[in-house]
């Protein structure tokens, strides 16, 4: 018959096991007003992507993925449009997502799914675009 002390089993086990880093989830907000030019820009802290002006209410921007650390990092968004056959609201409407970045950012990389198009920025000369 074996004897396991259990306080000495749980040291031993907690000790092997690490925890997953936590996605990073980075501050954003979508709004169907906006101002900024159709594109993808960054001033100072915040990064926001625009799709321009839409003939109705079903258009937005879904983010598909965050990567990275503080200092680089890449963000991949998507297009939403209306399904065909869906009932949306008949008005002009400007979609933009703006996010906001880390203090201490240096570098960001920002992908179009499905498309070549790729901004890069970087936080000593803003902007650099490849691509399109």
């Amino acid at each position: 018959m074996y004897r396991v002390a259990l306080p000495v089993l749980a040291l031993w086990l907690s000790a092997c096991t690490t925890a997953p880093k936590a996605p990073m989830q980075l501050p954003m907000s979508q709004t169907n007003h906006c101002a900024v030019p159709v594109g993808v820009h960054v001033k100072q802290r915040a990064l926001t992507i625009s799709l321009g002006q839409k003939p109705t209410a079903g258009y937005g921007i879904d983010v598909v993925a965050q990567e990275g650390n503080d200092e680089s990092l890449t963000l991949t968004f998507r297009e939403r449009s209306p399904a065909p056959g869906m009932v949306v609201a008949q008005v002009m409407t400007s979609p933009c997502l703006e996010v906001m970045l880390p203090p201490n950012w240096q570098q960001v990389t920002v992908l179009r799914a499905g498309t070549q198009q790729r901004w890069q920025f970087s936080a000593n000369d803003q902007v650099k675009r490849l691509g399109q």
